[in-house]
């Protein structure tokens, strides 16, 4: 007898058909709290500045759409296994009209909150990770009250190790006692903190699971490292639903008040040894799926019609706990009673199935079985489809108040049970009456519990990713430059950078700012590669035959390569900077070593992010970031024309005036004009050619960004540089215009040069410069511009902006336009003047000033 009672028991929690249906009410509540949170921002037709922030806003951000991976722990730490999005769940997201298309962030938040149900034996039989066999549900519950996670006799015959829901999210071992102590090895591998590594991984393509900050992707060629990103991103997001899934199931009585409710083993018609299937879950998934009609399962097998009717999402403040744990409880034990978790909320407010008013089996206070404290009202019960009975024999349902600590508010009047003569179905009535919940019940529960599902997980999406970094140019106006004589690309990149995470609050409701402290923080620039591009930019893009975005992109394939761009997106990572604190609302100019792998010229569509992991508020190994669209390389070229004179709107060589009296006649100061010569000449000492020096400086002359000296006569000087880009607003560009300021002396002393350039005069007024743009930009899932700048020639040299200084022949007002740009003749053969003169470079932007 003791043999078969074993067997038996093992069978109770081996045997555990759900229907597919259960996942659908996860999906729907995810994809609700999705557009709640500051990830949707309530629109699934436009990207979240959220999203932007994260550096989502790029073709397929997530990559195919299947791919992912799953960690699993091993004696050196973790390894990523590939996985694949399974048909089972497209199928949901299909039956739920949800277009894998509109956002993939929000695809794969469903898809977990759908697998995190997975369960060998399912009925059908769900897909399986790479440890199969896990029997996940039995990890969703957790009962604040008595703060433990589902028990049940024989249970220990079938896993040992049954987590409270909490635990088994955090992948924790105690998530009140040590909400910060990983568990590792783990059997849960969609946990926050598998989240978390996957974040990392996809902004760095770096791990720091071996206790140090190491690249997981040396040797790998950049379309599998782009591929490998793009995963790690589904990753976050697939992991995350799955901890959604979690917490959602506190909006279930039934996960907060012990009470399994598997369907099996169901000797008789109206019993089951593992708790009888959720009538409320299946009519809520019913709801979900807006179907009319579902069936209740073991024991009873009752088919019910229901009226259609869409599930309450919103109307519910998100909550902002500053701790992970307090999203399910902020007072587990006695005290549940002033949590404000949502566990809290359903454990103590609602009744369940099997633990009902008076229930001999509820071991709980709350709610009150006492008559006293409900208004207790007869009606005429309608069947679940709200057709009316034909038998008037009546029911008392009993009307409550609920109280939600949260908000320090009470839902009053709520249909808490029903006692009367009919079955929860409406269908048959007995001799004697019994408490019992059924749809007026279950309709009261969705109304309050549904909309509290929906906040807590949007409250959880945002406080995941609230680690956010504002980036802008440091005092000196660029991020980055250097010397176009040099092919070395930046090697130092400067930034200021911001903390601007925003307010959570404790259980107390006591304010706690997400200071950053003592962590690591990365820089991170994203590009695709100018398959064009040479040093003397004869050819780059916005040089022809790439000087056309219908050339740079394959407007029919956007991730396709051309001839001009590749398509694959490629990072290059910045050595750690260690042991850096930013508190809420500070700032800091920060300065980034690239020397080991220098940020290069030859790049299209660069976007800067800076990573941040560490400490953050209450969460010790935390990420954050921000991102910025930076401008392309831009080239600023200033070029020593002094071969040619300014006379009256015009520039000519020195033979051509000595040549036409009436150029002689326009020179001013008239004296240059020698005319005791035949023919007259130009006396010498004016209007010559000379060496020029200067400083360039986007901000102040005293400290300037770049300096040359002695540059001769028909040569030119190029810094490149990494400013602010324009802004996108409404698929309009928005420029931003950069002043630099150019100080331009005769070597060795004398007047300072007479500079033209578009109406702009050096050195009297400074240059505003627009960005270098040759970017595509998301403006949404589906919409998508692509710009690209061409760049211009002056004496058959290009760069994005040239400037170029000739002799003032006519005392010309600074700033009076002539004709330069057309007549002046090319400067030569590549190799010979067009190469680009030493610039200075600030310090500040070398990596090694020596």
């Amino acid at each position: 007898m003791k043999r078969l009672f074993g067997i038996s028991i093992v069978a109770l929690f081996t045997i555990t058909p759900v229907d597919a249906y259960e996942q659908a009410t996860h999906a729907v509540i995810t994809r609700a709290a999705f557009s709640a949170s500051d990830l949707g921002a309530g629109s699934l037709d436009s990207l979240s500045p959220l999203q932007r922030s994260l550096g989502l806003d790029v073709v397929s951000p997530l990559g195919d759409g299947v791919t992912y991976f799953e960690f699993i722990g091993n004696i050196s730490g973790i390894s990523p296994y590939q996985r694949t999005a399974q048909p089972y769940e497209k199928k949901i997201l299909k039956d739920l009209e949800t277009d894998p298309q509109t956002s993939a962030p929000m695809v794969w938040l469903m898809y977990g909150a759908i697998r995190e149900d997975d369960n060998p034996n399912e009925t059908p039989r769900t897909p399986q990770d790479v440890e199969a066999g896990i029997r996940r549900p039995l990890h969703h519950f957790f009962d604040p009250f008595l703060n433990r996670p589902l028990t049940a006799a024989g249970l220990s015959e079938v896993d040992n190790d049954v987590r409270k829901s909490v635990d088994w999210g955090l992948g924790l071992k105690n998530s009140f006692g040590d909400p910060n102590a990983q568990e590792t090895p783990r059997r849960n591998h969609f946990t926050v903190f598998d989240a978390r590594e996957a974040m990392f991984r996809a902004l760095t393509l770096m791990s720091s699971s071996t206790g140090s900050y190491v690249s997981i992707a040396e040797g790998v060629d950049a379309a599998k490292r782009e591929k490998w990103r793009q995963a790690y991103w589904a990753t976050t997001f697939r992991a995350l639903g799955d901890v959604l899934h979690l917490n959602q199931d506190m909006a279930q009585p039934q996960h907060t008040r012990n009470e399994p409710h598997s369907g099996s083993l169901c000797p008789g018609s109206r019993v089951c040894l593992t708790g009888h299937t959720s009538v409320y879950e299946k009519y809520i998934n019913a709801r979900a799926l807006r179907k009319g009609a579902f069936d209740s399962f073991s024991p009873f097998n009752q088919p019910l019609t229901i009226p259609l009717l869409n599930l309450p999402l919103d109307g519910y403040p998100i909550p902002a706990f500053s701790s992970y744990p307090n999203y399910w409880s902020t007072a587990p034990g006695s005290q549940v009673v002033q949590g404000k978790g949502l566990a809290d909320y359903s454990n103590r407010g609602f009744f369940s199935a099997a633990k009902n008013f008076a229930s001999p089996k509820s071991e709980y206070s709350s709610p009150s079985s006492n008559p006293l404290d409900y208004a207790v009202e007869p009606t005429l019960l309608t069947k679940w489809d709200g057709t009316p009975l034909l038998d008037s024999l009546p029911a008392y349902i009993y009307f409550g108040k609920v109280h939600d600590s949260l908000q320090g508010s009470d839902a009053i009047h709520v249909p808490l049970t029903t006692l009367g003569y009919w079955d929860q179905f409406i269908k048959k009535a007995s001799g004697s009456t019994s408490y019992s919940l059924n749809r007026v019940n279950y309709d009261a529960m969705a109304n309050l519990l549904i909309p509290r599902a929906v906040a807590y997980s949007a409250g959880l999406i945002n406080f995941f990713f609230r680690g956010q970094i504002e980036i802008s140019p440091p005092k000196e106006g660029v991020f980055a430059v250097a010397d176009h004589s040099i092919n070395g690309g930046f090697k130092k990149l400067r930034a200021n950078i911001k903390n601007i995470s925003p307010l959570f609050f404790d259980a107390q409701g006591t304010l706690q700012v997400q200071n950053m402290q003592g962590g690591t923080f990365f820089a991170v620039v994203r590009y695709h590669k100018d398959k064009k591009y040479t040093d003397s930019l004869d050819t780059v893009v916005g040089v022809a035959p790439c000087a056309d975005y219908t050339s740079v992109i394959d407007t029919a394939h956007l991730e396709a390569s051309t001839v001009c761009r590749d398509g694959v997106e490629e990072i290059v990572v910045s050595k750690p900077l260690n042991a850096i604190s930013l508190d809420a609302g500070s700032d800091a100019t920060v300065d980034f070593d690239f020397s080991d792998s220098p940020i290069p010229f030859g790049m299209t569509d660069v976007v800067l992010q800076v990573v941040y992991r560490g400490s953050l508020g209450s969460e010790t190994d935390a990420v954050a970031v921000g991102t910025l669209d930076v401008s392309e390389p831009t080239y600023f070229t200033y070029l020593n024309a002094s071969d040619y004179i300014h006379i009256g709107g015009h520039v000519y060589q020195r033979p051509a005036i000595e040549s036409d009296s009436e150029l002689l006649a326009a020179v001013r100061p008239q004296y240059c004009a020698d005319y005791q010569q035949v023919p007259p000449k130009i006396r010498p000492g004016c209007l010559e050619e000379f060496d020029l020096d200067l400083t360039f400086s986007f901000q102040d002359l005293a400290k300037p960004i770049a300096e040359a000296r002695q540059v001769p006569v028909r040569k030119l000087v190029r810094f490149v540089y990494l400013g602010l880009a324009d802004e996108t607003s409404g698929g309009r560009l928005k420029k931003k215009m950069q002043r630099i300021t150019v100080q331009a002396h005769r070597h060795g002393g004398g007047d300072k040069a007479l500079l033209y350039q578009q109406t702009n005069c050096l050195p009297t007024d400074p240059l505003n410069i627009s960005p270098r743009r040759s970017q595509m930009t998301v403006l949404s899932p589906t919409e998508y511009i692509y710009t690209v700048d061409r760049l211009k020639s002056v004496r058959g040299v290009n760069g994005w902006y040239n400037v170029s200084c000739v002799v003032n022949g006519d005392d010309a007002i600074p700033g009076t336009p002539d004709n330069r740009n057309s007549e002046m003749a090319p400067l030569g053969l590549p190799g010979a003047d067009i190469m680009p003169f030493p610039v200075t470079i600030n310090a500040l932007y070398l990596a090694d000033p020596t």
